[in-house]
């Protein structure tokens, strides 16, 4: 008894410190991210950007501050960078008014893969309402599982109904499954090489500039298989700046 009473006091004891220790965490991120604020104000921008990285490495940012990485890249000419920051604060903010912009970028930069057909409209409305199809599909089949239990009960059966609830099953099994797998990336890096096959002794497909963004569709080692011009190439992953992961 003793003994579990000298426990529970040690854990009492560590939770204050604990709790301080998550607070000053939290101190800390919200301090660098007003002075990074306040550099950018006082226009002192590589400094704010070197602010801004190492937040974002953390996995500490707001949408705000992707926009001002953008405006800062584009500043600085690396358009490369400003797409990728802006591409991020899209799937962050779900700002559709961004996309004028990035369009602007590559009309201006003469760039691919900004192209905006019915295709990437219906995958747009696909990533922007995934949660609710989700959450349609599991109530449909939970109702037309409910339904079947309550035929069965009956003794009643119903040839559409099983018909109905395994393409449901299927479509909510290939949605978890298959949905988040749809990755793009931006190249980040000027005369970018993009290969044939995954080896640098590979054939030369093109040489390309930075802010050309690319369909991600595998991943062998160091390299990233892209679609490109309707064709498989391969790319550095240290070259490539990626929107969404495999």
């Amino acid at each position: 008894m003793k003994n579990m009473q000298r426990q529970v006091l040690k854990i009492l004891l560590i939770i204050p410190g604990l709790c301080g220790f998550l607070a000053a965490s939290g101190q800390v991120s919200s301090f660098r991210l007003s002075q990074a604020d306040s550099l950018f104000e006082k226009k002192q921008y590589t400094q704010s950007l070197e602010h801004y990285q190492a937040m974002l490495q953390t996995g500490e940012y707001t949408p705000s501050m992707l926009l001002k990485m953008a405006y800062i890249e584009e500043g600085l000419g690396r358009v490369g960078q400003a797409l990728y920051y802006l591409d991020l604060y899209y799937l962050a903010a779900n700002d559709k008014s961004v996309l004028d912009k990035m369009d602007e970028l590559a009309t201006k930069y003469n760039l691919k893969g900004y192209e905006y057909t019915d295709a990437t409209l219906a995958l747009s409305f696909y990533h922007d309402y995934r949660e609710f199809i989700s959450v349609g599909l599991a109530a449909l089949a939970v109702f037309f599982l409910s339904l079947l239990f309550y035929w069965r009960k009956r003794r009643k059966r119903s040839i559409a109904a099983v018909t109905v609830l395994f393409v449901i099953v299927v479509a909510l099994v290939v949605h978890i499954n298959v949905g988040e797998k749809i990755a793009t990336g931006i190249i980040g890096e000027p005369n970018t090489y993009l290969m044939d096959g995954p080896s640098a002794g590979a054939s030369v497909i093109s040489v390309v500039s930075e802010g050309h963004r690319v369909e991600i569709t595998g991943k062998y080692d160091v390299w990233y298989r892209v679609k490109w011009n309707e064709e498989v190439a391969f790319v550095r992953d240290i070259d490539l700046l990626t929107i969404r992961e495999l």
